[in-house]
């Protein structure tokens, strides 16, 4: 403490505001709750030799989401949200324990001299600076060594937390110093990035298509032709050790009760507004949608729901609730403007002839829907009974508002030909015939205030659903996993195959490390106990293990068959390409065979890929080879065989390269660097020790 104990003399009020800033590096190297309570059954985890606490883990959780609900205006957080972060603190943990280690067995320290150095340096800490800028955006170096020399005991906690903050960054910088210190960039590389951003190539080409060539060559692959192509790529079919789930969602849907609920709420707050208390005050303290002043909206952008109740009601006027997509709202409108669209509203029914239907028999359907229509029939029943869109059942064949030229153009025309309430057809368009009762036009525009509340369960929805799914685990354990699904009525499904390297996500049940930890610790026909996940909550049954290795060729056969006889048709393709090529100019190759052609390249930049051939490297490696007007023989792409001359190259600018050759290798050195750290990273979270009880706290 010798930098702080400088620091601590009475001095004027001059307050610092002191943030902790979560990220990987930085997440919990202050906290150290967990070190007094080893081997405790509060322990949510052990890395490396550090120990860590439920509480400990979960404030730094709370922090964590305390800060988004502020970046999203107090809006609450999700059960999904709450996974995201556990997890986002997970990793930063282990990364922690991973560098905590290093910087141990490395021997690595910080003294105070090297702080105070930093603190009164040219380059002092931006920690520190950012509070010394003054209205012209310029650092105030007097202000700030008067306030190092006269800091004031009110500022004495900020001060030690930072000087801890300081004392971590700098370890980790001296971490990273020594694992990059091997990481170079030679006089070679830098001149390649150079030319890659800087010196134009053209090329000519001609490309001979595997699939045109040897398209008829398309028979199943032999035995040792399978076998060729495994042990050659074998290496990409090596898998870790590997597990799979059936499993039972008993997906977290509010009730019916949950919706009365909100519906009440809105309906309290309504009270409230029509008893003089200001809608917007309402809004601000109520609404998870805040109020935007400068946002106008017509019919098409609103929520079809909200087009269709809100947009005919006068300024002044207090809507709802209406149920729209992201929940129960009720609006004010508050200003209303011409716009410069028009918008169209229509419904139709619709008579399919695009999956071949016969087209005299639909046109006799829609006319017959037309007459009914015309006769008095009720258009939305009518819609909901005959037409054969999907959805139109549900929605009587009503369509969203819409603007020129955004339905097809037969149909558009036939709406705005009509008058409102006219009902016209049959209309023939791609789709089939429609029948269209024309709704309505509207120019308007409305400044609505909003006070959105979503449809959540409540904690009562949510322990009725949990004891249900609780029952079922019980009896599955009794009767058989699938039997007791199928008694219950329940769906049973499987995820594919997941490792413990995938971190906590399963597919298809989405992350929940409780549930990969028990996947990988118990055995083929094991049933979990209850685990919550995003939407809901989930009981599976181990269903399938894999040991780690390569996987087998047999199983692979079906996937790797296009592969397979691409490699075939590539071989053959090949040959005839050094046949047909072999002392030919490029003009004689494109005339020794219809198809083949003569493909001149536009000037291109070998960063920015090849026109009409991508970032094949083995066409750029070529290319590179070959000196200006030299043709190449044969060659593998990624998409087929190639003969390709280099008809042009840029001159190598000595002066220019001379003025970006620092920056050039800067900036390669930083990505290398920036690569072998995370590999390193990576590879040590492998090896380090973790003990991981996250599963007795969080299902």
């Amino acid at each position: 403490m010798g930098l702080m104990t400088k620091m601590r003399d009475n001095a004027h009020v001059f307050i610092i505001v002191f943030a902790v800033v979560f990220i990987a590096f930085w997440v919990v190297s202050d906290l150290d709750i967990g070190s007094l309570m080893q081997g405790s059954r509060n322990e949510i985890a052990k890395i490396g030799e550090k120990s860590i606490s439920y509480q400990e883990f979960q404030d730094v959780v709370e922090r964590i989401a305390e800060q988004r609900r502020q970046q999203n205006n107090g809006k609450e957080l999700t059960e999904n949200d709450y996974i995201q972060i556990r997890e986002q603190v997970w990793n930063d943990y282990v990364t922690q324990g991973v560098v905590e280690q290093a910087i141990e067995e490395f021997g690595i320290t910080v003294n105070d001299e090297e702080i105070a150095d930093w603190v009164w340096g040219p380059n002092p800490p931006q920690e520190l600076t950012q509070y010394f800028i003054d209205s012209t955006g310029q650092f105030n170096r007097d202000a700030y060594e008067q306030f190092l020399r006269e800091p004031g005991a009110e500022n004495l906690q900020a001060l030690i937390g930072l000087e801890q903050q300081l004392k971590s960054q700098l370890l980790r910088e001296k971490l990273t110093n020594i694992l990059t210190s091997a990481v170079m960039v030679s006089e070679e590389d830098t001149k390649t990035s150079f030319i890659e951003q800087n010196i134009d190539f053209t090329t000519s080409y001609v490309f001979f298509d595997p699939r045109v060539f040897a398209a008829k060559d398309t028979a199943a692959p032999t035995d040792d032709e399978y076998r060729e192509y495994y042990e050659k790529n074998k290496e990409r079919f090596k898998t870790e050790e590997m597990r799979k789930v059936k499993y039972v969602l008993f997906p977290d849907i509010p009730s019916k009760a949950d919706t009365a609920a909100i519906v009440n709420e809105l309906s309290t707050l309504r009270d409230m507004v029509n008893s003089g208390t200001d809608f917007l005050e309402v809004v601000a303290s109520s609404s998870e949608e805040p109020y935007d002043s400068s946002k106008w909206v017509n019919r098409e952008q609103a929520p079809q729901a909200v087009a269709n109740t809100v947009f005919d009601q006068p300024v002044g006027s207090i809507v709802g609730p209406v149920a729209h997509e992201t929940g129960l709202s009720l609006f004010k409108v508050i200003g209303e403007r011409s716009g410069a669209s028009t918008l169209y509203q229509a419904s139709h029914i619709l008579f399919r002839t695009d999956g071949g239907q016969d087209e005299a028999a639909q046109l006799a359907k829609a006319q017959q829907a037309l007459a009914r229509a015309r006769g008095g029939a009720d258009f939305e029943k009518l819609a909901s009974e005959l037409s054969e869109e999907p959805g139109a059942k549900e929605r009587g064949g009503m369509l969203p508002w819409f603007a020129k030229d955004r339905m097809v153009k037969e149909f558009e025309d036939a709406v705005i030909a009509g008058k409102n309430g006219d009902i016209v057809g049959p209309v023939k368009t791609q789709f089939g015939y429609h029948v269209i009762k024309v709704g309505g036009r509207s120019t308007r525009e409305l400044q609505l205030a909003e006070i959105r509340l979503s449809i959540r369960s409540s904690s009562g929805t949510k322990d009725e659903l949990f004891e249900r799914a609780r029952d079922f685990a019980y009896f599955a354990s009794e009767n058989g996993f699938e039997k007791e699904a199928q008694t219950s009525q329940l769906q049973v499904q499987e995820s594919s195959e997941f490792t413990k390297e995938s971190g906590s996500f399963i597919p298809g049940v989405g992350s929940n490390p409780a549930l990969v930890k028990f996947s990988f610790e118990n055995n083929v026909g094991d049933i979990s106990e209850v685990h919550r996940v995003a939407n809901g909550y989930v009981v599976a049954e181990i269903s399938g293990e894999r040991k780690a290795g390569y996987r087998e060729l047999d199983e692979l056969r079906e996937q790797l068959k296009p592969q397979v006889v691409f490699e075939r048709q590539m071989k053959k393709t090949l040959a005839a390409a050094r046949n047909i090529a072999s002392g030919k100019s490029l003009e004689q190759i494109a005339q020794a065979k219809p198809g083949l052609a003569v493909v001149q390249t536009p000037p291109f930049k070998i960063q920015a890929g090849v026109p009409n051939v991508g970032p094949d490297q083995a066409y750029i490696g070529t290319m590179l080879r070959l000196k200006q007007g030299e043709s190449s023989k044969p060659f593998r792409g990624l998409r087929g065989i190639y003969v390709m001359r280099l008809d042009g190259k840029g001159t190598f600018d000595e002066t220019a390269y001379k003025v970006k050759k620092s920056e050039l290798r800067q900036q390669s050195l930083s990505q290398r660097q920036n690569e072998f750290i995370q590999n390193w990273l990576e590879q040590r979270k492998k090896e380090i020790s973790i003990v991981d009880n996250r599963d007795v706290f969080f299902r």
